[in-house]
């Protein structure tokens, strides 16, 4: 991915933004004391990392939490621990092997991680993880994980890796797509990879005027390439057998290219053009998150019916009601009104049938986006971290599904504070947002694969 489509993609998904001061702290009546730890729902997670022939005795308790669901979502506060990435490694290993979710879709580009799961039997693991994932997670921590995926690639039972992103293009897609068509069509070949090139180029456009005159034509490119797919379903297919979703991939692909162009670009070319730049930045996340639903959605009824499926992202996209968060910080300030996002767009079937997992850390520090390293503020009394915290060993799991109120478990109804990134106290119920919490004791900096 270029500088310039990086940046602006860093710059404009809030999940992304590395929020750089300390949260206000969120004064609160009535609260339990942090004496009220929840035992009853609480349990102890004693290794973050995943041994050989892991036998995942601490994770046995998930097997009935999670036997009836579709759809785990497996949050982060901050991209750069390394413990969330390590942990979210074994959990993905876990229910992959013990309850069978055969598919793994990451906040990241649809579009990429198609073309790279395509050629998995060409590449090294650590190719796989840099042809797929955003760069926050292209880090030592996940590279285990994109090493057991290249191994079940090879058996009967594969992990299937997929994104739900949309945002940008990159030039191993490009490069992909292009030598597929080629394979059909010389000349269409050529015409998507400067189409696609195009599009990238868009990114950097700040002035809406411009923007709007190519925009049509742009839009009338992809709906030739649509045209082209449609007509040469079967040649497109044979071009690749073992990969009978390939076609519908790149069909999903070219229609999220027109929504964003039409939906989530006006917004970032405002918003780079310094024109009410909350106002863009909040509706350009908006729209991102809610393609995001509409992916996971398609890939849940449409390429994967049968399967159950995880989903690998921020806290800020995966929590399940994000429009009544009682204050988050949305990149700018600290918010009242904020939006949905992509959890809690998703079809109400497949909420139901999904598990949400956020996770938080009560100390130690991370990277943020911009490269520097911050420390996780102190947590103030009664927040979600300092109950949760109080004798807790490496890692304690939460479980808030179907939990009865009671004295002990008022803190899962009542409002409080929770750290995201480490440093800004939003202020939610915890039981609307997420329906197990995964703390963790002490959290590190990821270590960045070297490209």
């Amino acid at each position: 991915m270029n500088h310039l489509l990086r940046k602006v993609i860093l710059s404009t998904a809030l999940c992304s933004f590395s929020v750089m001061t300390a949260g206000q702290a969120a004064y609160m009546t009535g609260a339990p004391s942090a004496e009220a730890t929840p035992t009853m729902s609480a349990h102890t997670i004693t290794s973050i990392t995943t041994a050989k022939n892991d036998l995942y005795s601490d994770l046995a308790f998930l097997k009935p939490i999670l036997a009836d669901k579709r759809l785990v979502s497996l949050g982060e506060a901050s991209h750069g621990a390394a413990e969330y990435n390590s942990v979210k490694v074994r959990l993905v290993k876990f229910l992959h092997e013990k309850l069978g979710y055969n598919v793994l879709a990451f906040e990241s580009n649809l579009a990429d991680t198609a073309a790279a799961y395509t050629q998995i039997q060409k590449m090294t693991p650590e190719e796989l993880m840099t042809s797929t994932v955003y760069g926050v997670w292209q880090v030592e921590e996940n590279l285990p994980l994109f090493e057991y995926i290249a191994e079940q690639s090879r058996t009967e039972h594969p992990l299937l890796l997929t994104g739900f992103d949309s945002q940008g293009t990159t030039e191993p897609f490009i490069t992909f797509v292009e030598q597929w068509f080629a394979k059909v069509d010389s000349g269409k070949a050529k015409a998507i990879a400067q189409t696609e090139r195009w599009y990238l180029n868009l990114n950097g456009i700040k002035d809406i005027e411009v923007f709007n005159s190519q925009k049509d034509k742009i839009k009338e490119k992809y709906s030739i390439f649509q045209r082209f797919v449609k007509d040469n379903k079967d040649q497109l297919s044979k071009t690749y057998p073992g990969q009978p979703k390939l076609v519908s991939l790149i069909e999903r692909v070219l229609n999220n290219r027109i929504d964003m162009l039409d939906t989530y670009h006006p917004h970032i070319v405002q918003l780079l053009a310094g024109v009410d730049p909350e106002k863009q930045l909040k509706q350009g996340s908006y729209e991102r998150d809610r393609v995001m639903a509409g992916n996971v959605a398609w890939l849940a009824d449409t390429v994967y019916p049968n399967e159950k499926m995880i989903l690998w992202g921020h806290n800020y996209h995966i929590r399940k009601h994000n429009s009544t968060m009682i204050t988050e910080h949305n990149g700018f300030d600290y918010d009242h009104n904020p939006y949905p996002t992509m959890g809690e767009m998703l079809p109400h079937s497949l909420k139901q049938s999904g598990y949400v997992i956020g996770l938080y850390a009560y100390e130690g520090s991370s990277y943020k986006n911009n490269g520097k390293i911050e420390q996780v503020m102190p947590h103030e009394k009664d927040s979600l971290e300092d109950i949760l915290g109080t004798g807790m060993g490496t890692a304690r799991f939460i479980n808030m599904r179907d939990t009865a109120l009671t004295s002990s478990t008022e803190w899962m109804y009542t409002p409080r504070t929770a750290k995201a990134w480490g440093v800004l106290d939003e202020k939610m119920i915890p039981r609307d947002q997420y329906d197990g919490i995964l703390l963790i004791h002490q959290i590190n900096p990821s270590h960045p694969i070297a490209n």
